[in-house]
């Protein structure tokens, strides 16, 4: 581990605490109403766009069924399934554990929140279950940021690090326009996406980062007790 790594880790508890708190706090505000005359305006602008703009609203149920959970997951696999053949079998397992973490906390959430999606009347989506959080939104973030933080080899170069992030960030926002775009969810179903895979990918990057005990020093703690 590089010194800039080491002096990364401890920050990354950090991070996904507060991204916790984060969407504790918006689920909160969620079930109480709270966002609700926010995420209606917002919802009823893209709504009213999508339906005067058959074109594009055509390109978004395309994304839609491309980006469904399922298949973002599987994608997530394969890169893990990558980077353990490489030899780095802590991040690809660090990274497993987020995916499928992920992949239960997002259902689950739908369920304890039990928040009606925005405009399923409209026709253009036939998304079904709750809303909050976005599934979509949660498996764009998580993949993403698990192949950006854990699973590609570090980039050579600057310009290639920012290569990776803009085509992350925008995988990541095409998601959520679409989701927004066609009343699948609310603008805060999307955040509530983000945060969880944030916080879940925190936890993973903390858990490789943490070097292993060397057996010696475990020894010698051992019977110090």
């Amino acid at each position: 581990m590089t010194r800039a790594r080491e002096r990364a880790a401890p920050r990354r508890p950090g991070v996904a605490a507060l991204c916790a708190a984060a969407l504790a706090l918006l689920a909160l505000a969620v079930s109480a109403g709270w966002t609700a005359d926010l995420d209606r305006a917002l919802s009823r602008a893209a709504v009213a766009a999508a339906l005067h703009a058959p074109g594009p609203t055509r390109a978004a149920q395309v994304v839609e069924h491309v980006t469904q959970p399922v298949w973002v997951y599987l994608a997530g696999a394969l890169a893990v399934v990558a980077r353990a053949r490489a030899g780095r079998r802590r991040e690809a397992l660090c990274a497993l554990g987020a995916g499928l973490a992920a992949s239960v906390a997002s259902p689950v959430l739908k369920v304890l929140v039990g928040r009606p999606r925005p405009a399923l009347e409209a026709g253009l989506t036939s998304a079904q279950g709750g809303a909050f959080p976005s599934g979509h939104a949660t498996a764009s973030a998580t993949v993403a940021l698990l192949v950006l933080v854990l699973l590609l080899p570090p980039a050579r170069t600057a310009s290639a690090r920012v290569r990776r992030v803009a085509a992350g960030g925008a995988f990541v926002l095409l998601v959520a326009v679409d989701r927004v775009w066609l009343g699948a969810h609310w603008p805060t179903d999307v955040l509530g996406g983000w945060l969880l895979g944030g916080a879940l990918v925190a936890l993973a990057a903390t858990a490789a980062a943490r070097r292993p005990v060397p057996a010696s020093r475990s020894a010698a703690q051992g019977s110090g007790g």
